[in-house]
């Protein structure tokens, strides 16, 4: 599908013929469309981090992935994280948003059960990585 040298726009282009072929040949319930177009766009959002595509970029791909929700609480934490360290980044970039992102997926975590491996888990990753983003 891609190759390390491919551009953001290209890797973007692939990924959005491969939603639309998907979406008009093996896709059949509701369920599986916006299963679908969330790990489309989850995966357009890592590219964007990965290519240190700027704001109007970057700002984009994770309003696709907010309009759609997350599939669980780990997808949720993967896109706060990686936003909290796009602001890191990107020092002239406003991170109150990020920060507000970091904080709603730590109440997500909370809402699991406290014996929960991936709550615990999670929540140390989550904590360093308010240390290391200063967030």
């Amino acid at each position: 599908m891609a190759t390390q040298n491919d551009s953001f726009e290209v890797l973007e282009a692939r990924y959005r013929a491969l939603e639309r072929h998907l979406l008009h040949s093996v896709v059949k319930t509701d369920f599986e469309r916006k299963e679908l177009r969330r790990r489309i766009a989850e995966r357009i959002f890592t590219e964007a981090f990965g290519h240190d595509c700027p704001w109007s970029v970057f700002g984009r791909t994770l309003r696709r992935i907010q309009r759609l929700g997350y599939s669980n609480v780990e997808r949720r934490y993967h896109v706060a994280c990686l936003y909290a360290t796009w602001c890191e980044q990107h020092p002239e970039h406003d991170p109150r948003k990020a920060r507000r992102l970091l904080d709603d997926t730590e109440r997500h975590l909370l809402r699991l059960p406290r014996s929960s491996r991936l709550r615990q888990g999670l929540m140390e990753a989550l904590a360093q990585k308010r240390r290391e983003t200063g967030l």
